[in-house]
């Protein structure tokens, strides 16, 4: 009812924060002890969350995207989406809604949506792609482009991405000619490391010389080898 009320309302920004804040904290305490327990959130917040995103409450919506990511990352496997969720997911596809001060919550919420459900998300496929690309496309929001693209790697069903690879590789390449920054390059070979995880070394090494032959040699000397000398990996000891 609280929130309800204040999303007609929103005038005070630190007892919005704080709201949420104990709301997430909330979940937290109970669901890491009793996955089960997020139906019962689910049943108390999608109501006022349906209100906050369907009046477009601007303050809002970044808590309410975070905290359904929070739901989801607990919610047990077996359970899968359900409606709700599944009634959500499209209208997050849209372009214009990845406006930069709600990506870190958007993908967030679609890595969770992704590690709950990826097989069944496949007809979305092009429109996660197009999102990987805007992302991709700014330096404030390549971070996240890549959260998405792995998040799709490690839970589309294996195969899945074949046909988009190249594209998605001569992208990433595109960018790393004109952007060859240190976080970048992190990034990208996290993400190798990610791909060949899921798909092997074969299919990686066959996707970049199908790019440009050679390409996979010249990748892994000056680039991923480079990183790793720069960066070189710590063996973490218990």
């Amino acid at each position: 009812k609280t929130l309800g009320r204040i999303a007609k309302n929103p005038r005070n920004p630190q007892f919005n924060h704080y709201l949420f804040e104990s709301i997430a904290v909330l979940i937290r305490n109970v669901c890491s002890k009793d996955p089960s327990a997020t139906v019962s959130f689910e049943n108390l917040l999608f109501e006022p969350f349906n209100v906050v995103l369907q009046m477009g409450v601007e303050e809002f919506t970044p808590y309410v995207f975070q905290i359904l990511s929070q739901l989801l990352e607990y919610r047990p496997k077996e359970s899968g989406l359900g409606e709700s969720y599944e009634q959500l997911f499209p209208p997050l596809m849209t372009a214009a809604l990845w406006e930069k001060g709600k990506v870190p919550a958007l993908a967030r919420l679609l890595q969770a949506y992704l590690r709950q459900a990826g097989p069944s998300l496949v007809a979305h496929t092009q429109p996660i792609l197009g999102i990987f690309q805007k992302l991709l496309a700014s330096r404030q929001t390549e971070e996240h482009s890549f959260m998405v693209l792995n998040a799709a790697v490690s839970y589309f069903p294996p195969g899945h991405l074949n046909a988009h690879m190249a594209t998605i590789f001569q992208l990433m390449f595109t960018r790393l000619r004109g952007h060859r920054t240190p976080k970048f390059v992190s990034l990208i070979c996290n993400f190798f490391a990610i791909f060949i995880g899921n798909y092997g070394a074969e299919p990686f090494v066959q996707i970049l010389n199908g790019v440009q032959p050679g390409m996979a040699l010249m990748v892994v000397k000056d680039v991923w080898s480079n990183a790793i000398q720069a960066n070189p990996p710590v063996q973490r000891t218990q």
